[in-house]
Protein backbone atom coordinates (compact mmCIF):
# COMPACT_ATOMS: atom_id res chain seq x y z
CA UNK A 1 0.00 0.00 0.00
CA UNK A 2 1.18 3.05 -0.95
CA UNK A 3 -0.65 6.31 0.70
CA UNK A 4 0.66 10.09 -0.28
CA UNK A 5 -0.54 11.99 2.94
CA UNK A 6 -0.05 15.04 1.85
CA UNK A 7 -1.35 16.46 -1.30
CA UNK A 8 -3.64 19.60 -1.28
CA UNK A 9 -7.13 20.56 -3.25
CA UNK A 10 -8.47 23.53 -4.03
CA UNK A 11 -12.63 24.40 -5.15
CA UNK A 12 -13.24 24.95 -8.69
CA UNK A 13 -15.43 27.29 -7.58
CA UNK A 14 -15.85 29.70 -4.66
CA UNK A 15 -18.97 30.81 -3.46
CA UNK A 16 -20.23 34.37 -3.80
CA UNK A 17 -19.25 36.69 -1.12
CA UNK A 18 -22.87 37.63 0.31
CA UNK A 19 -24.26 41.38 0.21
CA UNK A 20 -24.01 42.81 3.18
CA UNK A 21 -20.53 41.56 4.25
CA UNK A 22 -17.04 42.74 3.41
CA UNK A 23 -14.30 41.03 2.83
CA UNK A 24 -12.06 42.54 0.18
CA UNK A 25 -9.33 39.43 -0.13
CA UNK A 26 -12.59 36.60 -0.72
CA UNK A 27 -11.47 34.81 -3.60
CA UNK A 28 -13.05 33.56 -6.60
CA UNK A 29 -11.78 31.28 -9.88
CA UNK A 30 -12.12 31.97 -13.10
CA UNK A 31 -13.32 29.55 -16.42
CA UNK A 32 -9.64 29.04 -16.93
CA UNK A 33 -7.93 28.55 -13.54
CA UNK A 34 -6.67 31.57 -12.47
CA UNK A 35 -7.76 32.69 -9.18
CA UNK A 36 -7.64 35.84 -7.46
CA UNK A 37 -7.99 37.05 -3.97
CA UNK A 38 -9.89 39.87 -4.63
CA UNK A 39 -8.83 42.36 -7.39
CA UNK A 40 -5.30 40.78 -7.19
CA UNK A 41 -4.35 37.92 -8.83
CA UNK A 42 -3.10 34.85 -7.36
CA UNK A 43 -2.23 32.00 -9.25
CA UNK A 44 -3.07 29.66 -12.28
CA UNK A 45 -4.27 26.30 -11.32
CA UNK A 46 -4.84 22.74 -13.33
CA UNK A 47 -7.98 21.40 -12.55
CA UNK A 48 -6.23 18.39 -11.32
CA UNK A 49 -6.11 20.50 -7.59
CA UNK A 50 -10.64 19.64 -7.99
CA UNK A 51 -11.03 17.23 -10.58
CA UNK A 52 -11.01 13.72 -9.26
CA UNK A 53 -10.84 11.69 -12.11
CA UNK A 54 -7.77 13.53 -13.25
CA UNK A 55 -6.50 13.16 -9.58
CA UNK A 56 -7.10 9.39 -9.61
CA UNK A 57 -5.97 8.68 -12.85
CA UNK A 58 -2.32 10.45 -11.53
CA UNK A 59 -2.62 8.70 -8.79
CA UNK A 60 -2.78 5.11 -11.01
CA UNK A 61 0.27 6.33 -13.67
CA UNK A 62 2.32 7.26 -10.07
CA UNK A 63 1.17 3.54 -8.47
CA UNK A 64 -0.15 5.66 -5.21
CA UNK A 65 -3.06 3.69 -4.04
CA UNK A 66 -4.76 6.39 -1.82
CA UNK A 67 -4.38 9.93 -0.95
CA UNK A 68 -5.48 12.41 1.91
CA UNK A 69 -6.30 15.43 0.69
CA UNK A 70 -6.08 18.95 2.48
CA UNK A 71 -6.59 22.32 1.27
CA UNK A 72 -3.69 24.61 0.09
CA UNK A 73 -2.22 26.90 3.15
CA UNK A 74 -2.92 29.90 1.64
CA UNK A 75 -6.45 29.17 1.89
CA UNK A 76 -6.80 28.59 5.53
CA UNK A 77 -8.78 31.94 5.94
CA UNK A 78 -7.00 33.23 9.30
CA UNK A 79 -6.92 36.87 7.81
CA UNK A 80 -10.31 36.92 6.96
CA UNK A 81 -13.51 38.97 8.47
CA UNK A 82 -14.23 36.27 10.79
CA UNK A 83 -17.90 35.34 9.28
CA UNK A 84 -16.15 35.37 5.71
CA UNK A 85 -13.52 32.78 6.92
CA UNK A 86 -16.46 30.72 8.26
CA UNK A 87 -18.64 30.83 5.23
CA UNK A 88 -15.22 29.95 2.93
CA UNK A 89 -13.83 27.47 5.12
CA UNK A 90 -17.29 25.46 5.31
CA UNK A 91 -17.68 25.33 1.64
CA UNK A 92 -14.23 24.25 1.06
CA UNK A 93 -15.09 21.30 3.84
CA UNK A 94 -18.03 20.39 1.70
CA UNK A 95 -15.61 20.53 -1.68
CA UNK A 96 -13.02 18.11 0.28
CA UNK A 97 -15.94 15.72 1.48
CA UNK A 98 -17.47 15.70 -1.95
CA UNK A 99 -13.99 14.85 -3.61
CA UNK A 100 -13.86 12.24 -1.03
CA UNK A 101 -16.69 10.82 -1.56
CA UNK A 102 -16.20 10.72 -5.84
CA UNK A 103 -13.00 7.92 -5.00
CA UNK A 104 -13.95 6.73 -1.37
CA UNK A 105 -11.78 3.66 -1.95
CA UNK A 106 -9.17 6.12 -3.03
CA UNK A 107 -8.74 9.45 -1.35
CA UNK A 108 -9.32 10.34 2.65
CA UNK A 109 -9.49 14.46 3.39
CA UNK A 110 -8.68 16.98 5.83
CA UNK A 111 -10.80 20.28 6.57
CA UNK A 112 -9.98 23.73 7.49
CA UNK A 113 -11.64 25.58 10.20
CA UNK A 114 -11.46 29.36 11.39
CA UNK A 115 -9.39 29.53 14.17
CA UNK A 116 -9.46 32.88 14.39
CA UNK A 117 -13.32 32.43 16.34
CA UNK A 118 -12.62 29.43 18.54
CA UNK A 119 -16.20 28.98 18.94
CA UNK A 120 -17.36 28.89 15.43
CA UNK A 121 -13.90 26.43 14.94
CA UNK A 122 -15.81 24.14 17.57
CA UNK A 123 -19.14 23.81 15.49
CA UNK A 124 -16.87 23.44 12.29
CA UNK A 125 -15.23 20.04 14.09
CA UNK A 126 -18.63 18.62 14.62
CA UNK A 127 -19.60 19.65 10.93
CA UNK A 128 -15.79 17.81 9.67
CA UNK A 129 -16.52 14.46 11.73
CA UNK A 130 -20.36 14.82 10.61
CA UNK A 131 -18.53 15.03 6.72
CA UNK A 132 -16.81 12.16 7.11
CA UNK A 133 -13.27 14.01 6.97
CA UNK A 134 -10.19 12.13 8.74
CA UNK A 135 -8.62 15.59 10.30
CA UNK A 136 -7.95 18.99 10.40
CA UNK A 137 -5.57 20.76 8.51
CA UNK A 138 -4.06 24.08 10.52
CA UNK A 139 -1.03 26.50 10.19
CA UNK A 140 1.36 26.99 12.19
CA UNK A 141 0.09 30.13 13.64
CA UNK A 142 -3.22 31.94 13.77
CA UNK A 143 -2.48 35.68 12.58
CA UNK A 144 1.39 35.70 14.71
CA UNK A 145 -0.16 33.50 17.53
CA UNK A 146 1.07 29.97 17.81
CA UNK A 147 -0.88 26.85 17.00
CA UNK A 148 -0.07 25.76 20.54
CA UNK A 149 -1.29 28.91 22.41
CA UNK A 150 -3.84 28.13 25.41
CA UNK A 151 -6.69 30.02 23.17
CA UNK A 152 -6.54 27.04 20.61
CA UNK A 153 -6.41 24.54 23.04
CA UNK A 154 -10.17 23.64 22.88
CA UNK A 155 -10.13 23.66 19.86
CA UNK A 156 -7.90 20.67 19.91
CA UNK A 157 -9.59 19.19 23.09
CA UNK A 158 -12.09 19.05 20.61
CA UNK A 159 -10.38 17.26 17.79
CA UNK A 160 -8.97 14.41 20.31
CA UNK A 161 -12.61 13.63 21.55
CA UNK A 162 -13.75 13.95 18.12
CA UNK A 163 -10.90 11.51 16.97
CA UNK A 164 -9.82 13.57 14.23
CA UNK A 165 -5.84 14.25 13.00
CA UNK A 166 -4.51 17.74 13.52
CA UNK A 167 -2.21 18.42 10.32
CA UNK A 168 0.16 21.15 10.64
CA UNK A 169 1.49 23.35 8.35
CA UNK A 170 4.12 26.49 8.58
CA UNK A 171 2.37 29.18 6.55
CA UNK A 172 3.16 32.95 6.35
CA UNK A 173 6.44 33.10 8.00
CA UNK A 174 6.63 37.01 7.22
CA UNK A 175 10.25 37.11 7.20
CA UNK A 176 10.54 38.85 3.97
CA UNK A 177 12.62 41.94 5.82
CA UNK A 178 15.19 39.52 6.87
CA UNK A 179 15.87 37.22 3.97
CA UNK A 180 17.49 38.86 0.37
CA UNK A 181 17.49 37.29 -2.82
CA UNK A 182 14.48 36.23 -5.11
CA UNK A 183 10.47 36.45 -3.37
CA UNK A 184 10.60 32.61 -3.25
CA UNK A 185 13.11 32.72 -0.38
CA UNK A 186 10.76 33.57 2.25
CA UNK A 187 8.25 30.39 1.52
CA UNK A 188 11.94 28.40 0.94
CA UNK A 189 13.30 29.21 4.57
CA UNK A 190 10.58 30.38 6.02
CA UNK A 191 7.90 27.48 5.90
CA UNK A 192 10.00 24.80 7.17
CA UNK A 193 11.27 27.45 10.48
CA UNK A 194 7.13 27.89 11.19
CA UNK A 195 7.14 23.81 10.69
CA UNK A 196 10.22 23.68 13.53
CA UNK A 197 8.37 26.36 15.94
CA UNK A 198 5.16 24.54 15.91
CA UNK A 199 6.66 21.35 16.78
CA UNK A 200 8.80 22.60 19.83
CA UNK A 201 6.16 24.74 20.70
CA UNK A 202 3.85 21.60 21.60
CA UNK A 203 7.19 19.88 23.26
CA UNK A 204 7.60 22.91 25.31
CA UNK A 205 3.60 23.21 26.26
CA UNK A 206 3.22 19.64 26.81
CA UNK A 207 0.56 19.44 24.35
CA UNK A 208 0.41 16.01 24.83
CA UNK A 209 0.41 15.84 28.15
CA UNK A 210 -2.92 17.84 28.23
CA UNK A 211 -4.60 16.06 25.35
CA UNK A 212 -2.87 12.49 25.40
CA UNK A 213 -4.85 10.69 22.91
CA UNK A 214 -4.49 13.67 20.13
CA UNK A 215 -2.86 12.48 16.99
CA UNK A 216 -0.86 15.68 15.70
CA UNK A 217 1.54 15.16 12.07
CA UNK A 218 3.67 17.71 11.01
CA UNK A 219 4.62 18.64 7.79
CA UNK A 220 7.63 18.53 5.56
CA UNK A 221 9.54 16.35 8.16
CA UNK A 222 8.88 19.05 10.94
CA UNK A 223 10.45 21.81 8.90
CA UNK A 224 13.91 22.29 10.50
CA UNK A 225 12.99 21.03 13.83
CA UNK A 226 15.75 17.75 13.40
CA UNK A 227 18.56 20.61 12.75
CA UNK A 228 17.47 22.29 15.98
CA UNK A 229 16.60 18.92 18.48
CA UNK A 230 19.74 18.00 19.56
CA UNK A 231 20.23 22.03 20.56
CA UNK A 232 17.26 21.75 22.29
CA UNK A 233 18.42 18.27 24.12
CA UNK A 234 21.01 19.57 25.35
CA UNK A 235 19.89 23.08 26.95
CA UNK A 236 16.84 20.10 28.32
CA UNK A 237 19.52 19.11 30.19
CA UNK A 238 21.65 21.98 31.54
CA UNK A 239 18.73 23.77 32.50
CA UNK A 240 15.93 22.71 35.58
CA UNK A 241 13.51 25.59 34.06
CA UNK A 242 13.28 23.28 30.82
CA UNK A 243 12.42 19.96 32.86
CA UNK A 244 9.84 21.77 34.74
CA UNK A 245 7.73 22.22 31.86
CA UNK A 246 8.93 19.59 28.93
CA UNK A 247 9.16 16.25 31.78
CA UNK A 248 10.62 14.05 29.14
CA UNK A 249 13.27 14.51 26.94
CA UNK A 250 12.64 16.19 23.83
CA UNK A 251 13.84 13.12 21.12
CA UNK A 252 11.30 10.68 23.23
CA UNK A 253 8.58 13.61 22.87
CA UNK A 254 9.15 14.15 19.63
CA UNK A 255 8.99 10.64 19.02
CA UNK A 256 5.13 10.74 19.92
CA UNK A 257 4.31 13.14 16.99
CA UNK A 258 4.23 11.98 12.99
CA UNK A 259 5.91 13.94 10.18
CA UNK A 260 5.65 13.72 6.54
CA UNK A 261 8.06 12.57 4.05
CA UNK A 262 8.57 15.65 2.44
CA UNK A 263 12.05 17.05 2.83
CA UNK A 264 13.10 16.72 -0.47
CA UNK A 265 16.14 14.61 0.05
CA UNK A 266 16.29 10.99 0.78
CA UNK A 267 19.45 12.22 2.93
CA UNK A 268 17.53 14.16 5.35
CA UNK A 269 15.14 11.33 5.03
CA UNK A 270 16.78 9.05 6.66
CA UNK A 271 18.26 11.05 9.15
CA UNK A 272 14.02 11.59 10.51
CA UNK A 273 13.96 7.82 10.09
CA UNK A 274 16.86 7.11 12.32
CA UNK A 275 16.25 9.55 14.85
CA UNK A 276 12.49 9.53 15.50
CA UNK A 277 11.98 5.98 14.23
CA UNK A 278 10.20 4.61 10.69
CA UNK A 279 6.98 4.16 12.46
CA UNK A 280 6.29 8.10 12.90
CA UNK A 281 7.19 9.20 9.01
CA UNK A 282 4.16 9.02 6.45
CA UNK A 283 4.78 9.03 2.76
CA UNK A 284 3.87 12.59 0.97
CA UNK A 285 4.73 14.42 -2.06
CA UNK A 286 3.01 18.00 -1.48
CA UNK A 287 1.24 17.55 -5.09
CA UNK A 288 0.36 18.73 -7.17
CA UNK A 289 2.27 21.69 -6.37
CA UNK A 290 5.30 22.10 -9.04
CA UNK A 291 7.56 21.56 -6.28
CA UNK A 292 5.66 18.02 -5.52
CA UNK A 293 7.84 15.34 -4.57
CA UNK A 294 7.49 12.55 -7.78
CA UNK A 295 8.45 9.21 -7.92
CA UNK A 296 7.87 8.53 -4.44
CA UNK A 297 8.31 4.62 -4.16
CA UNK A 298 12.09 5.19 -5.25
CA UNK A 299 12.84 8.37 -3.33
CA UNK A 300 11.66 6.33 -0.24
CA UNK A 301 13.65 3.38 -1.13
CA UNK A 302 16.60 5.70 -1.34
CA UNK A 303 16.45 6.88 1.71
CA UNK A 304 15.47 3.21 3.63
CA UNK A 305 17.34 0.13 2.86
CA UNK A 306 14.95 -2.19 5.17
CA UNK A 307 12.02 -3.23 3.30
CA UNK A 308 9.70 -3.22 6.66
CA UNK A 309 10.71 0.45 6.78
CA UNK A 310 9.85 1.12 3.40
CA UNK A 311 6.33 -0.37 3.40
CA UNK A 312 5.74 1.31 6.85
CA UNK A 313 6.44 4.60 5.92
CA UNK A 314 4.81 4.40 2.26
CA UNK A 315 1.58 3.65 3.70
CA UNK A 316 0.97 1.23 6.75
CA UNK A 317 1.47 3.98 9.36
CA UNK A 318 -0.64 6.30 7.40
CA UNK A 319 -3.10 3.07 7.35
CA UNK A 320 -2.61 2.73 10.93
CA UNK A 321 -3.46 6.72 11.81
CA UNK A 322 -6.67 6.60 9.62
CA UNK A 323 -7.89 3.55 10.62
CA UNK A 324 -7.66 1.13 7.86
CA UNK A 325 -6.54 -1.69 6.85
CA UNK A 326 -2.32 -2.09 6.56
CA UNK A 327 -1.30 -3.95 3.28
Amino acid sequence: MLIDFHSHFIPGTFPALPAGLDEPAWPRMESDGTMFTGDKKFRVFDDIYWNVEKRVAAMDAAGHDMQVISPLPETLSYWLNPKAAVLLTDAMNETCAAMVRQAPTRMRGFGAVALQTPAEALRQIADIKRLGLSGIFVGSHVNGTSIASPQFHPVLEAAEAAGLIIFVHGYRPGIAQKVEGPPLMEAILGVPQENALALASFIATDILGKFPALKVVFAHGGGTFGALLDRMTLVWEKFPDMRKTIKIPPLEYARRFWVDSVVFGPIYLRYLTERLGAGRILAGTDGPTEIGQTNLPSFIAEACSNAADRADIGGNNAAALLGLSAA
